[in-house]
């Protein structure tokens, strides 16, 4: 089992279907589709958006069981800007021109390492662990922790140019691109799924970039 760690958006698909967003759903969604059972630990607002961020991840397949509701903060939207900025539509989550609103991440429902703590109690006998949100140290921690009980495999993504958490040896630390298409999620996807099956890291890894669309570039 995989367990994916990372808050879901709501969003609407070009064709008007309600639909979940975001890289921790891209990555889920990618190892699902390899084959692997998947488990996503996030939170959603206590309103219809969360509603629907439920009933897509159920659609695609992705476990919901440690999916947390916060009664306070609403589920984010994935949308896009209008052109006078004035405004937003909401759109797919793959469109190049999506963002998160509300833009104030303190607007928005967090986990903190309490969240992950209960979480992977639930999930127990995880193979691959990934984290596809940046959490607090303390957070990190407790997931690490918990990877190395259970003797899973952890996947930590950090935003590009940042500097990545303390993590131990023998973890992948992937650095996500500024702007992407969706192909990062998938690549990160079909690693888990690939590690989850047994294959080793290094040819998880090259089976994930050939399978993405990702080109390696030379040093």
């Amino acid at each position: 089992m995989i367990v994916v760690v990372g808050l879901p958006a709501y969003a609407d698909s070009p064709d008007g279907e309600r639909c979940a967003g975001g890289l921790a759903v891209e990555v889920a969604s990618a190892a699902q589709r390899r084959g692997s059972s998947v488990e996503l630990v996030g939170k959603v607002g206590n309103d219809g958006a969360g509603d629907a961020v439920v009933v897509a991840l159920g659609r695609l397949g992705i476990g919901h069981t440690a999916l947390l509701r916060d009664p306070a903060l609403p589920t984010p939207v994935l949308a896009t800007a209008t052109q006078d900025d004035d405004d937003a539509v909401e759109v797919d989550a793959d469109g190049p021109e999506a963002r998160l609103l509300p833009e104030d991440a303190a607007a928005r429902p967090a986990l903190d390492a309490a969240d992950i703590d209960l979480a992977l109690k639930f999930l127990p006998g995880a193979s691959v662990i990934a984290l596809a949100e940046p959490l607090p140290e303390a957070a990190v921690t407790v997931a690490a922790e918990a990877a190395a009980f259970s003797g899973a495999r952890l996947i930590v993504l950090v935003p590009s140019a940042t500097t990545p958490p303390a993590v131990p040896a023998g973890a992948t630390v992937l650095e996500a691109p500024p702007d992407d298409d969706g192909s990062f999620g998938r690549l990160v996807g079909i690693f888990a799924g690939a590690l989850d099956s047994g294959v080793e890291p290094a040819a998880a890894f090259a089976e994930a970039v050939a399978a993405s669309g990702w080109e390696p570039v030379a040093d």
